[in-house]
């Protein structure tokens, strides 16, 4: 349950500070398998750019289809490998995706990738908190969160589950 509340808040923050990558011509009413189509022949048409990528990856991110979610996300970090948010959307899937391994360490590895290239990344500050707190470092993962809480815009779509988890990790340990 932890894990998929962690995974909320990473998606959340995800989702705010990525929204400009959206395809901004895909159509809203349309049915999301039109939609994926859609963006599955953009990536057909635009094979060299992120951006039809990451509209891919966020695409079966919504879905659930986590490993065609991470496989998009490789694509746009191949092609923008400069993109902490690329990595860190990469990370993101690769832990929803992750069956019996709450932080597999390809997962890990993107996050470290995003916070090499940018310390400020609020999905990757957030997972490397989760990482702690799995690995038994509570306080720890506490501190880090409570600090991604001060960076975070009043009113963040995350930030009500950045408390809650904070809170609800606090009351276990």
């Amino acid at each position: 349950a932890f894990v998929l509340l962690a995974a909320a808040v990473g998606y959340a923050i995800w989702r705010d500070s990525a929204s400009s990558a959206a395809d901004p011509t895909a159509p809203s009413a349309a049915a999301p398998s039109d939609q994926l189509a859609e963006l599955e022949a953009r990536t057909k048409r635009e094979p060299n750019s992120a951006d039809a990528w990451t509209a891919l990856g966020a695409a079966r991110l919504d879905l659930s289809d986590f490993s065609g979610a991470a496989a998009a996300y490789e694509k746009a970090t191949a092609i923008s490998p400069e993109s902490a948010g690329l990595w860190s959307a990469l990370g993101e899937a690769r832990v929803m995706g992750s069956d019996s391994d709450p932080m597999p360490a390809a997962a890990l590895a993107a996050f470290d990738k995003a916070i090499a290239l940018d310390a400020k990344d609020p999905r990757a500050r957030y997972f490397l908190a989760v990482k702690k707190d799995i690995g038994g470092d509570h306080k720890g993962a506490i501190d880090d969160w409570f600090a991604l809480l001060s960076d975070t815009p009043q009113g963040a779509p995350w930030e009500a589950d950045l408390r809650r988890t904070i809170e609800q990790v606090g009351q276990i340990h």
